[in-house]
């Protein structure tokens, strides 16, 4: 599991009061905080005090941390520097305490039970708040030896706590980092295909194109591997602008996951629509020249859907049968212009 920086904001910018208050006072501050927490969680009696505790604790902590490091100045005000790494030098009075308090929140899962806690009380918002805190301290460089599983449960709860709260952003991106750390229980594939889904849903809505491609390329930007963003800008596209205006975005998710069948199903059904245009165009008189003249279209949408019918793996049973019968037409056409 890759450690990143423990960059957790929460109490970081501190207000001036803050910033003036010794170190050492707020992290008492913070053990009482935390106590009242842990003897409750200890008695079984969690509450929302309790819980609230917790969280207080934590701020305060870091609040600490961030006050605790004071540098060494020379006569002149100037900062004195190591010797041995040239870098000014320093004192702290609780940070070994501190880092000590956050092992001691991860080894007991603090904040998975205070997830698990709001979560039962179907308190999503506070819910994905705890989940948070618990999968960033899992990932911070004091946590020691945390297996991908015990993460990756931990970004899916978060992920299943944000999508409950209606904040389906970090929903998908949560939901992708448990599935790329091996995740793949409960349904997180569909959380994963819908969070996008509602995301855009209510920009289509309002006929907000570009509020819906920003969403998109930002979603995109995150987890640029995941075809289905594709396919729901070529989605956005398609409504704005066209099919045609769409392809390069079809292609594109395609190219990540060909065995997307919704992706093969809507290319085949817009090049079949090309088609359609064509004969409705048509001056031909018969049957047979009709189809001779619309022949060189029929490749395309044939494959697409051809594809999309022997995939059937993320497409309704309404999409299916429309593409077995534009399939039965098309192929049809294929036999008339022989």
């Amino acid at each position: 599991m890759k450690k990143i920086a423990f960059t957790l904001v929460c109490g970081m910018l501190l207000a001036s009061t803050a910033i003036a208050q010794d170190s050492k006072s707020i992290y008492g501050e913070a053990q009482k905080a935390y106590n009242g927490y842990f003897l409750k969680a200890q008695s079984g009696n969690l509450d929302d005090d309790a819980v609230m505790s917790l969280q207080n604790s934590f701020d305060l902590y870091t609040q600490a941390l961030a006050c605790d490091t004071v540098y060494e100045t020379n006569k002149d005000g100037s900062y004195k520097l190591d010797k041995k790494t040239g870098m000014p030098k320093f004192k702290t009075k609780v940070s070994a305490d501190v880092i000590k308090a956050f092992e001691t929140m991860i080894a007991q899962n603090d904040f998975l039970i205070a997830g698990e806690y709001f979560r039962g009380k179907e308190d999503y918002h506070n819910a994905a708040l705890a989940y948070g805190k618990s999968a960033a301290l899992m990932q911070s460089k004091y946590a020691k030896n945390i297996p991908d599983s015990v993460l990756s449960e931990c970004l899916f709860l978060q992920g299943f706590a944000n999508y409950f709260d209606k904040d389906y952003k970090n929903c998908f991106v949560n939901m992708v980092k448990a599935k790329e750390l091996g995740y793949t229980a409960n349904g997180i594939d569909q959380f994963i295909d819908d969070a996008p889904n509602q995301i855009i849903q209510k920009y289509v809505n309002e006929s907000d194109y570009a509020g819906a491609n920003e969403a998109l390329d930002h979603m995109i930007a995150e987890v640029p591997s995941n075809a289905n963003l594709y396919t729901l800008k070529a989605r956005v596209q398609e409504f704005e602008k066209g099919f045609e205006a769409a392809i390069p975005s079809y292609v594109e998710a395609l190219a990540k996951d060909p065995n997307n069948a919704f992706a093969n199903y809507c290319m085949g059904v817009g090049y079949t629509d090309i088609v359609n245009t064509a004969v409705m165009n048509s001056k031909a008189i018969t049957d047979a020249a009709l189809a001779k003249e619309v022949a060189p279209l029929l490749d395309k949408p044939i494959e697409y859907l051809n594809k999309a019918i022997t995939l059937n793996n993320n497409i309704s049973p309404e999409m299916l049968e429309d593409a077995q019968k534009k399939l039965e037409i098309l192929n049809k056409f294929k036999e008339l212009a022989r």
